[in-house]
C-alpha cells in the first residue's frame, strides 16, 4: 500500500541519519497519499463500499503511523495549514483515545474523544500517561518505555528486527517521543533506550 511505502521512507531516511528539516517532503507526500486515498475511497463504486469499511478500519498500524506522523510533525515545526492537513489524513476522529488527545493537543480542540484506546493492552499505559497530572508523567512514561518493545509486538513489522534483508526500516518509538514532545516530559533516562528516536525530539527544541 502506498501510504505504508510513504511512511517507511520517512522512518529509513530517519534511522539512517538525515537531518530532519529534509525529511519534510517525505512527511508530507504521505499526508498526500493519504488525502488521495480519502478522495478514491469517497468515490468508490457501491459493490465496493463493504471492503472500504474494512479497509478503513482502525488497526494498531494505523494509530502507531498517526503517532508517528504527528511526531515528525512537530519536529518539523509545522504550520498550522500543515498540522490541519496531517489531522485530516489520519482522521478516525473519536476513535481511539490517544490520537484523540495527541491530535488536540496539536490544535484541533473540536476532535471528539474517545473514552479509551481501541488498542489497550498496547497503549493503555501510555494514554494514563496522556491523562494523569503532570508531576506523574516522567515515571509513568519511564515505566511505559521499559515495556514498549513487548507491548509493540502485536505490529505487522516487529520481527523485522530478524527479518529477511530489505525488511527492516526502523525500530523507533515515535509514540514515546510524541508524549515527550507535547507534554514537555524529561527524557535524559529514555534517551538510554536503542529505540529513543532523540534526534527526533532534539529538533524540537
Amino acid at each position: 500500500m502506498l501510504s505504508n511505502d510513504a511512511l517507511a521512507n520517512c522512518i529509513y531516511r530517519f534511522s539512517r541519519g538525515e537531518k530532519i528539516e529534509d525529511i519534510r517532503n517525505s512527511v508530507l507526500l504521505w499526508i498526500q497519499v493519504k488525502e488521495i486515498q480519502k478522495r478514491v475511497i469517497a468515490n468508490i463504486l457501491t459493490e465496493f463500499k463493504k471492503a472500504c469499511v474494512l479497509y478503513q478500519s482502525i488497526k494498531l498500524d494505523i494509530i502507531y503511523d498517526a503517532l508517528t506522523m504527528m511526531a515528525f510533525s512537530v519536529a518539523l515545526h509545522f504550520t498550522p495549514e500543515e498540522t490541519r492537513r496531517l489531522l485530516d489524513a489520519i482522521g478516525h476522529a473519536g476513535k481511539d483515545a490517544l490520537m484523540d488527545e495527541a491530535a488536540r493537543a496539536l490544535g484541533d480542540v473540536n476532535r471528539p474523544v474517545a473514552s479509551e484506546c481501541a488498542f489497550p493492552r498496547v497503549y493503555a499505559p501510555l494514554l494514563e500517561v496522556w491523562r494523569s497530572a503532570a508531576d506523574l508523567h516522567e515515571a509513568r512514561l519511564r515505566e511505559y518505555a521499559a515495556s514498549w518493545k513487548k507491548k509493540i509486538s502485536p505490529i505487522y513489522w516487529s520481527n523485522s528486527l530478524k527479518g529477511a534483508e530489505g525488511a527492516y526500516f526502523g525500530y523507533w518509538c515515535f509514540d514515546i517521543a510524541l508524549a515527550v514532545m507535547l507534554l514537555d516530559i524529561p527524557d535524559a533516562a529514555l534517551r538510554k533506550s536503542a529505540y529513543y528516536p532523540a534526534d527526533l525530539v532534539d529538533a524540537t527544541r
